[in-house]
């Protein structure tokens, strides 16, 4: 496991010259709870999707098992000791998220406000590569 993530480390600091690809195996959706200050898990779904993320970190595809969307990365930040980004990123919709792809708890999350509740739609990742 330490290996995993030092390559994951090291890989995911060279994001300009590598084109990102992740697929993932288990989705959760949940709302935050403010009594209990925990997530709700609403659902779960074991379908793979796949997330192929441009060189430049402008933009990336997200694909499922019924529909592809497109999102523009309006900014991202990498914090190289979390091996995590968080980004804000905006559907082809039009929809605004802020999230996060982390890879030291291998999850990319999904977070946006929805009728006043804050939502999370968390995916479990299988596999990282990079092409060239």
């Amino acid at each position: 496991m330490k290996k995993f993530v030092f390559i994951w480390m090291l890989l995911l600091g060279m994001p300009v010259f590598a084109q990102l690809n992740i697929t993932t195996n288990f989705r959760q959706d949940a709302i935050w709870d403010e009594e209990q200050e925990e997530w709700e898990v609403l659902s779960t779904d074991e379908n793979v999707t796949f997330f192929e993320f441009n060189k430049e970190l402008t933009l990336f595809k997200h694909t499922t098992n019924s529909i592809t969307s497109t999102y523009i990365i309006k900014s991202f930040e990498y914090n190289e000791e979390e091996a995590k980004y968080t980004m804000v990123v905006v559907s082809d919709v039009g929809n605004e998220y802020d999230m996060i792809v982390d890879g030291l708890n291998s999850y990319v999350g999904f977070f946006y406000y929805y009728d006043d509740a804050y939502v999370l739609v968390r995916h479990t990742i299988k596999k990282i590569w990079f092409k060239e």
